[in-house]
């Protein structure tokens, strides 16, 4: 638990929270409102103000980053990890400065709790600003990439242009693509912003730290030309992994 005093917020308490409430809390005020079980949740630390320790106002939520295969940097210790600030929320009525104070705090926790960690990776959605809260928290600066988002013509619905390429999540590509197929989406390229905070001095992420960016906000529409008799094969086979057709019991 870390305790942390503001002039302006008043004594704020840092501390572990369980999974579950994190999760609500996410899924109910986070922009996106989603989640994903199988990555979210490894540390899940909430802020509390001092004269209402049991009323949570905010959640850092800490997971495994996308893919855990992949070598994205070099540490002495074989067993030495990164994870992803997968997720944050914090309630109004603690402003902006709050944001600083949880991410700190909580690195602290999470620090203590596991000696394998050695960083951890963050991403700023360009659609909301370019990650100056990662600046303010010393997060350093490793580059951008652009990232989809498609926005549903008839629900209003944004989707990561994940669920439309991964072929494992059977029932999430075939409902995304069905719509992509029959015209509902409009397609947008985001810049997604990479921080990553150093844990240990022997860390070495693959590429070079960067200067800080200059401040970007805002999503362009792109169209996303795809391999539409691709798509269509991939659905007609997962369609039958997910609904197969019955067996006929006559001769």
């Amino acid at each position: 638990m870390e305790i942390k005093k503001s002039t302006k917020l008043g004594e704020l308490i840092i501390k572990p929270v369980e999974k579950k409430l994190a999760k609500e809390m996410i899924v109910k005020n986070h922009y996106s409102h989603k989640w994903n079980d199988g990555g979210f949740g490894v540390y899940n630390v909430g802020v509390f103000r001092a004269d209402e320790p049991n009323k949570c106002l905010g959640v850092a939520v800490y997971g495994y980053v996308k893919n855990l295969n992949a070598k994205m940097f070099e540490h002495p210790n074989p067993e030495a990890w990164m994870c992803e600030l997968n997720r944050m929320w914090i309630d109004d009525s603690l402003g902006k400065n709050a944001e600083t104070i949880l991410i700190g705090a909580s690195i602290k926790i999470i620090r203590k709790h596991d000696p394998n960690l050695v960083a951890i990776q963050s991403f700023a959605d360009g659609r909301l600003g370019c990650g100056t809260i990662y600046k303010a928290a010393n997060f350093q600066y490793y580059g951008y990439h652009y990232t989809k988002f498609l926005i549903n013509s008839r629900s209003g619905e944004v989707t990561h242009e994940q669920i439309l390429t991964n072929t494992t999540s059977a029932t999430g590509y075939l409902r995304a693509n069905i719509a992509y197929l029959v015209g509902d989406y409009k397609a947008f390229e985001v810049k997604t912003y990479r921080y990553i905070y150093p844990l240990c001095k022997r860390f070495k992420f693959r590429s070079s730290q960067l200067p800080y960016p200059e401040y970007d906000k805002g999503m362009r529409e792109t169209d996303w030309k795809r391999d539409k008799e691709k798509i269509k094969c991939n659905i007609m086979r997962l369609l039958e992994k997910v609904a197969p057709s019955p067996v006929s019991l006559t001769k």
